[in-house]
């Protein structure tokens, strides 16, 4: 499959190009003169995209038809030109544009992005590689293709990426490719109340603590030959972390209060938001630890970092709501586009927010609501706090001093989240009991 590419000579079309096939895409270019004929293109061509920063309609309409009769009417044309209005678009359609998209800016980085992504969206660069997953950008790739080698291994598996970024799709899909028959258990470590966390994973026996009435087989067992996914690996207690290692060292685990080990069978994949090596130069995790996990670990990058995959992101999202809530939702034409503005620090999750925010603020004619969309990615960006939080270290303890900075960060977290208490909980990676623990004070002065 060989799409056509056609630009004028302002636009750098040879960049574009390399950027585009080196993210997968197979095109061939064109210039696009007066003097170019159908007879210059290869019968080969199976799509058509042509870019052009024009201003006016007439220009980019007599550039549409000049390709349009290049390539015969039997081709997809996809235009990527200035955002057109309702009327403008119906023009530009009926001059022979099959879709129509408009980029962030109209730098190379922006325009391959934007191009790329419809490529994606088509089908001209693989989508949908690996399960739940969707994209296809290469980095997305490569995240495929690391999982597909790892996942038959019994090697601990490192999970490292932001809030929101899909760490938890990524062990699942680890499970369902390793051909394990065994139960896949998640569990999120800052959920679990440090005291119980021993408990909690390893096991105890009757008696072993108060409370302790009878004997638990901790869920690192119970998985049998299943997966034992440790969301949030980076919260755990040192003491939790030593106990691990040895589980990890010698696939063996001692319960609470036993004096004998039991053999896992169970494979452990780990994921965090926070930098571990920082965290062992803090003191917060143990070194040897991290040496013995690192060994295979997958990265996950942020959505900034892939915008390219946005629209078959939001097709998959708005294909998610319409099965589950029994509806016909449709994107309106060129609602995409303001989506590539923002760089989304909740990432794919909350992409994901605003699609059925959208979708649930649907209009009559059952297209999602545009505007809802652009309303989001025109809310301003939290600023990160840099105030300094104000103390007398002559009167103020450290209790003080903390109290005040938990204040800050609560409020400034609520406020980005536009108060949605369920956003900021995800955001700040506390379980719910422990972040309404956190604003209880703050709530009696709301």
């Amino acid at each position: 499959m060989t799409i056509a590419l056609f630009a004028s000579e302002k636009l750098p079309l040879s960049a574009i190009v390399t950027a585009l096939r080196r993210d997968g895409g197979n095109v061939s270019h064109f210039v696009l003169t007066s003097q170019f004929s159908s007879r210059d293109i290869s019968p080969k061509i199976t799509k058509a995209i042509l870019i052009t920063n024009e201003s006016g309609l007439i220009n980019i309409g007599e550039q549409t038809e000049q390709v349009r009769d290049l390539v015969g009417e039997g081709l997809p044309l996809v235009l990527c030109a200035p955002q057109p209005t309702t009327a403008d678009r119906e023009m530009l359609v009926q001059c022979g544009a099959s879709d129509i998209i408009t980029p962030q800016s109209w730098s190379t980085e922006h325009v391959v992005e934007r191009v790329l992504g419809q490529m994606i969206l088509n089908g001209d660069v693989t989508p949908n590689g690996c399960g739940m997953l969707y994209g296809a950008t290469r980095k997305v790739r490569k995240l495929y293709s690391d999982i597909e080698r790892l996942a038959p291994l019994s090697e601990p598996i490192l999970i490292l990426g932001e809030t929101g970024t899909g760490k938890e799709l990524v062990a699942r899909e680890l499970h369902n490719l390793s051909g394990r028959k065994d139960a896949y258990i998640p569990i999120n470590c800052p959920e679990v109340h440090p005291d119980l966390i021993s408990s909690e994973l390893f096991g105890h026996e009757k008696g072993a603590f108060t409370g302790a009435d009878r004997a638990r087989v901790g869920l690192i067992a119970s998985a049998g030959g299943g997966t034992v996914f440790l969301d949030e690996i980076g919260d755990l207690d040192l003491q939790s972390q030593a106990k691990l290692l040895r589980v990890l060292e010698d696939k063996k685990v001692r319960r609470v209060g036993a004096n004998h080990f039991e053999e896992i069978r169970s494979r452990i994949v780990l994921a965090t938001n926070r930098d571990l090596q920082e965290s062992c130069i803090e003191g917060r995790f143990r070194r040897d630890l991290y040496e013995r996990i690192r060994g295979f670990t997958l990265e996950l990058p942020p959505l900034k970092e892939r915008k390219a995959d946005i629209p078959i992101l939001v097709n998959h999202f708005v294909d998610e709501y319409n099965e589950e809530y029994k509806t016909n939702y449709k994107l309106p034409a060129g609602s995409t586009d303001c989506l590539f503005s923002y760089d989304w620090p909740g990432n794919i999750r909350e992409l994901r927010a605003v699609i059925r925010k959208a979708a649930a603020y649907s209009d009559l004619s059952d297209y999602v609501s545009s505007l809802v969309m652009e309303e989001s990615v025109r809310r301003p960006q939290t600023k990160v706090a840099q105030d300094i939080v104000p103390f007398n270290p002559a009167t103020d303890s450290w209790r003080d001093l903390l109290s005040r900075a938990q204040a800050i960060y609560f409020r400034t977290l609520l406020a980005h989240t536009d108060g949605n208490r369920e956003a900021a909980i995800k955001l700040s990676g506390l379980s719910k009991s422990q972040f309404f623990e956190k604003i209880k004070d703050l709530l009696k002065e709301v």
